[in-house]
This record gives structure tokens, C-alpha cells and sequence, in this order.
């Protein structure tokens, strides 16, 4: 006589997972920050979730004394978290929101060479685009809770966000790094061999924002120790960009080889690196940016050197 087992189950919390893009004018952005503009804030689309019961919510960049305040507007009977948010513009990343998966971008408001970000990179009528991840947790909301105004704002949308994207990834996207982020929006742990790899596997998995993201992880992590390793990448795969950066390193005395050692170790001397990096300039000057003169500028700076000859 067998004995009767008895069991339960529950389901104990439901939450939802969001990859959005936004996109929008550079020179909203521009305009936000100009102390003379009445453009206070600026406000995406409205998003709403049909499979959950008033699950709504917008994103809000407003306008702060020292950065950009990016945050989410939604029903009170939902809590949101804004896990990250980026912006890409002309194939370079920034931070909009202060996360740890994405401490290697700069802030977009912060300087370079003594002129703001926005200023070199976003043009006025140039589409960028802001990425970022949202969850959605439901709260016992009280009773005396005044639910927010979620009406639509001037100039918004209603975008209604389906049960199920309807898209499939194809076979032959076999790395789990990529499969993550397109799916879930999650950052590779990132370290120079995985972001080159990811990058030399564009052509296969066509996801040209976590390319842009491993080009920045790798411009801010070039030492003496990994020029080389860096450098022979940005050269064999075609990067532009990440040659530049290079280049600068050498030039503002960042890498420098301490003795002969540090050389060897490198298996490839910078007065080499610097060879192969000017040959790629003068090649294809049209590649980087900038024009001849800050080319010729550069390479006036490299020649100076002790380590380039």
C-alpha cells in the first residue's frame, strides 16, 4: 500500500526585464544644459506593458547643475529600477546613469580636452540613441497611495510592448556574451582578450553597440603592459578610433618603457608601435576624425619622444 504524498507550489515574486532604446535629436541634449533654454526636461515615449496590470512608465532626462538626471516615471503599484543607461553617438559610448557594469565609459558630461563631450561628438541634428535596462517589480500599493499622472506629455507616444518580442536570434550566434546582452541587456564582465573577441565576431552576430562598448572598455584599459596586445587589434581589425587612442597614449607620455625589460615584455618596442602606428595614419588619414593638421600635430609630438627616435 503505497501512502499518499501531498505537495504545494507558489510562484513568490514576478518581475520583468526591459532593453529599451530611445532615440532623440542631439541638440535636445545640448539645449537641456543651456542655462539660457527653457527646455527643462526631456521625456521618451510611453511604454506599456499589456500582459501586467498597469505597468506603465517613461523615461525623464532632466536638467541638474552638474550632470544629466536620468529616471523613470511610472505607476505607483510597480517599483522601477534603471539598472544602467548609455548613450551612443558617432560610434562612441557615454554614461548617462553611474552603474558598475559600465565604470569604464566617461560620464557624458565630463571633459576632454577642455571641451564638453557634447560638443565634439553630437552634432545638432544627429539621431543618438539612449540605451538602457529597466525592471519591474510589483508593490501592495496602500490605499490612501495617489496614483501618478501618467497621462501623456506633449510630444509623447504610446508604445505597447507585446507578451513576447516577436524575434529569434539566428544559429549560427553561438557566443553567450552577445546572446546576453541582446537578450537581456546584461554587460559582459569584460577583460582586453573577451572585448577583442567579441569585436572580431561582429560580422557574424551584427550587434554594433556592444562592439562600441568593448572599443571604449578597451580604450580605457591601454597600459604599457597591453599596448601591444591592443593596438595590433585595433590596427588588424580596422579601428580607427582605438588607433587614435593609442597614438595619444604615446604621445602624452601615458606609456612609457622603464628599461629594455618592459620592452621584451611587450615583444614589440614602442619605437615599432609607433612606427606602425604612424604608417597607419599617413596611410589613411581620412580614417581618423580630425583633420591633416592634428595628424601632422601628433605625429610632430611623437617624433619628440625619446622612445620613437
Amino acid at each position: 500500500m503505497s501512502s499518499a504524498t501531498s505537495q504545494s507550489s507558489s510562484v513568490a515574486s514576478v518581475s520583468y526585464n526591459f532593453v529599451l532604446k530611445w532615440s532623440l535629436k542631439g541638440k535636445k541634449l545640448k539645449d537641456l544644459r543651456q542655462e539660457s533654454s527653457n527646455l527643462s526636461v526631456i521625456r521618451s515615449d510611453m511604454y506599456q506593458f499589456k500582459s501586467a496590470k498597469d505597468l506603465g512608465f517613461y523615461l525623464e532626462i532632466a536638467k541638474s547643475s552638474y550632470a544629466y538626471n536620468i529616471n523613470i516615471k511610472g505607476s505607483k503599484t510597480w517599483s522601477f529600477e534603471l539598472v544602467y543607461a548609455f548613450l551612443v553617438s558617432k560610434e562612441r559610448a557615454f554614461q548617462l546613469k553611474a552603474s558598475p557594469q559600465l565604470s569604464f565609459l566617461s560620464s557624458f558630461y565630463d571633459l576632454i580636452y577642455g571641451v564638453m563631450v557634447y560638443s565634439r561628438f553630437l552634432p545638432d541634428e544627429e539621431d543618438v540613441t539612449v540605451h538602457c535596462v529597466v525592471i519591474a517589480d510589483p508593490v501592495h500599493q496602500a490605499p490612501s497611495t495617489k496614483e501618478d499622472d501618467l497621462s501623456l506629455k506633449e510630444g509623447q507616444n504610446i508604445v505597447d510592448i507585446e507578451g513576447r518580442p516577436m524575434f529569434a536570434l539566428p544559429e549560427s550566434y553561438t557566443n553567450k556574451m552577445v546572446i546576453d546582452f541582446i537578450r537581456r541587456g546584461d554587460v559582459p564582465n569584460l577583460d582586453i582578450d573577451k572585448a577583442i573577441q567579441i569585436i572580431r565576431e561582429t560580422k557574424e552576430h551584427k550587434c554594433e553597440v556592444l562592439k562600441i562598448l568593448c572599443v571604449e572598455y578597451l580604450m580605457g584599459n591601454i597600459t604599457t603592459k597591453s599596448i601591444r596586445q591592443i593596438s595590433r587589434a585595433a590596427i588588424d581589425i580596422g579601428l580607427p578610433v582605438l588607433e587614435r587612442s593609442c597614438m595619444e597614449k604615446i604621445a602624452d607620455g601615458s606609456i612609457q618603457t622603464n628599461d629594455q625589460t618592459d620592452e621584451n615584455r611587450l615583444g614589440l618596442s614602442l619605437v615599432g608601435q609607433c612606427y606602425s602606428i604612424y604608417h597607419v595614419v599617413r596611410l589613411s588619414p581620412k580614417r581618423f576624425s580630425s583633420d591633416d593638421d592634428d595628424d601632422d600635430k601628433m605625429m610632430s609630438t611623437l617624433n619628440t619622444k625619446s622612445y620613437c627616435g
